[in-house]
Parts: C-alpha cells; sequence; structure tokens
C-alpha cells in the first residue's frame, strides 16, 4: 500500500487544493479502506465553494462523497464484506444511538458524521469509510453509474414519501442531477404525465434530450397554465428540488395532493396563503437525505431501469476537479464524475 496520496483539500471560502496527503489507515475495528473508483460533483461542493458558502464544510476537509469504491482492507468486525467488494457508500455515517437513529431515522441523527463535509471524503484516492454504510453493487454497474447511489437513495427517500400511483400526473420543479432523477423515478413508477419546470437553457435542452416529459421554460411559460391544460385540475404530485418553490408547488397542485420539498436553500423564506394547505386538503411532506434507501438505491442501478448514464456529461481526472465544480456551478453541466 502506498503512503501518500493526491487529494482535493478544502482549505476554506472558496479555496480547494490538489495536495499530497497521507493515505487514511483503518483506526476502529468496524472500518473499511476504500480505493475510489469514481466520485459524482454534488451541488453541495458548488455550494461549499461558493462565496458566501452556501454550506458550511470544514476545514482542511477533504471533500467529495458521492462515490463508489472497492475494498482494499477491513477491520476484524466487518464481515458483510470482502476485500475486492464494490462498494457504494451512505456519506452520512449515523450513530446508532441516539433518540433519532432509535426511532429509524438515521438519516435525521444528532451526531451525523458528513462524509466530505465533516470529515475526509473520496476526492482522493483511497477513502476510509464506516463499514456499515457501505453496501456492496455489482462490478457490472459502470462506475460511473454506481458514483450517483447517494442522490439516487435520497430521491427513493421522497418518492417513496408520496407514492406516485399509475396515471398519476406529476410535477418536478427543478431540472438539476436531481430533478432529473425525480422525474425519471415519476415515469418508472408508473406516472401517467411528468412535467419539468426550470430555467436555465442548459438544462432545460437536456431534459428535453432526455424525453423525461413535458418541459416548461418558466421564462416564458406559466407553470400553472401548462399544469390546467394537462389535467384540468392540478397536479396529484409536485416536488419542489430547488429548495425555494413551495409557494408554486402549492399553487399546481391539485386538492388533496401531495407536495414534497427536496431542495435545501436556507436563504429561502417561502410565503403562501397557509388556507391554501387547508382548503385543498395538501399533504405537504420534507425529505432528507437517504433513510435506508441504500439497498433499493442499489437494487435500481444494477436493474437498468433509469437512465443514469445518461445523466453524466463529462468524466474527468481529479487534477480537474476544480474546474468541474465551477462549471455545474455555473449550469453547463448535469452530473460530472470524478476518476481519482
Amino acid at each position: 500500500m502506498k503512503e501518500r496520496m493526491l487529494a482535493a483539500v478544502f482549505e476554506g471560502e472558496s479555496k480547494l487544493a490538489l495536495k499530497e496527503v497521507p493515505v487514511p489507515r483503518i483506526e476502529r475495528p468496524d472500518q473499511v479502506l476504500l480505493k475510489v473508483e469514481a466520485v459524482s460533483i454534488c451541488g453541495t461542493d458548488v455550494h461549499i465553494l461558493a462565496v458566501p458558502p452556501g454550506y458550511i464544510a470544514t476545514p482542511n476537509t477533504i471533500l467529495g462523497h458521492e462515490f463508489c469504491g472497492t475494498v482494499v482492507e477491513k477491520g476484524a468486525e466487518i464481515h458483510h464484506l470482502n476485500i475486492g467488494d464494490r462498494v457504494v457508500v451512505n456519506p452520512n455515517d449515523y450513530c446508532g444511538v441516539c433518540t433519532y437513529c432509535r426511532k429509524n431515522l438515521p438519516n435525521e441523527c444528532e451526531n451525523i458524521a458528513a462524509l466530505g463535509i465533516h470529515v475526509d471524503g473520496a476526492f482522493a484516492e483511497y477513502c476510509r469509510v464506516s463499514g456499515k454504510v457501505a453496501y456492496p453493487i455489482s462490478k457490472h454497474v459502470p462506475a460511473e453509474e454506481a458514483a450517483c447511489a447517494e442522490p439516487l437513495a435520497c430521491v427513493i427517500n421522497g418518492t417513496n414519501k408520496v407514492r406516485v400511483q399509475p396515471g398519476e400526473t406529476t410535477v418536478v420543479i427543478g431540472a438539476g442531477p436531481i430533478g432529473m432523477i425525480m422525474a425519471m423515478m415519476f415515469k418508472a413508477s408508473g406516472a401517467g404525465k411528468v412535467v419539468v419546470a426550470e430555467r436555465v437553457p442548459y438544462r432545460l435542452d437536456y431534459a428535453c434530450r432526455l424525453k423525461l416529459g413535458r418541459v416548461v421554460d418558466v421564462n416564458s411559460e406559466s407553470l400553472k397554465e401548462v399544469v390546467l391544460e394537462e389535467t384540468g385540475i392540478g397536479a396529484d404530485v409536485v416536488a419542489d428540488v430547488t429548495g425555494s418553490q413551495l409557494a408554486t408547488a402549492i399553487d399546481v397542485v391539485r386538492k388533496g395532493g401531495r407536495v414534497m420539498v427536496f431542495g435545501v436553500n436556507t436563504r429561502a423564506m417561502a410565503q403562501f396563503p397557509q388556507s391554501d394547505v387547508t382548503f385543498k386538503e395538501l399533504q405537504v411532506l420534507g425529505t432528507w437525505l437517504a433513510n435506508a434507501t441504500f439497498p433499493e438505491a442499489v437494487r435500481v442501478l444494477e436493474s437498468g431501469v433509469l437512465n443514469i448514464g445518461g445523466l453524466i456529461t463529462a468524466t474527468i481526472p481529479l487534477a480537474q476537479v476544480r474546474e468541474g465544480i465551477d462549471t455545474l456551478g455555473k449550469g453547463e453541466a448535469i452530473k460530472i464524475i470524478v476518476k481519482p
């Protein structure tokens, strides 16, 4: 095993440095060491490096949290994984003993340790993780697609809450990677119609090319008018993937419909008539991270039922990770994969 490796280290506001660092070593019997195969750049990485930051990370931490890798070392307590196994990783390591973990809500763990945000992540050649958050995945799944297991698991946590039924009409507000995966999941669940709303030209064009459904350019079209044209009464399910469009979601959902609030924008302050929720008998459901949905994400990836590969717009070496993050921040890519 080599002693040092190249890694992308967050050094403070907008600073990401490529440097040689020690290869992590197993320190506890419940840990595994992974050789990183592929890492997907996430919007969270963009927010961490924004000025001012939209998401707070710990300085001197290796970023990167959506990835797959191969087990090269394991602690004495690891029995469900073998050397050579390929795994995907839940980057939000939960304690298992706090009140929320005991309530079967590990995604709400009071002691969560976020890989690539609070502790060293996967923009590196090797990454050390707790064995309990590593899930085996077939080597037949391309590494680039396996690296997207984390956002897929988060989407599944949300779609499990709204339970789209065959024939229902769904609206996805926001056509970034999450929005596109959400639209794919709704279609796979049997949605009769999928409407995707977006304002960024690159994403609008990409959503059209992927044939995700009816794509609405909110710069020039009224989403509400389109939804009424498609449904007559409003959508059965609306997902706000931007974190800032709750009022719009409540406006375009039908009476008795379901609204999923997925996106996170800590500066967004939605204003809407609260009575609409009462009069329309709406279910407004928040969803956060992945809650025991990694096994489902693995099965979906192994089945090939979703066109996850169609979301990948570039594959780059680790040396170009900052350029990749900047490209994603400008809205000129969907999924950029880093190969350390």
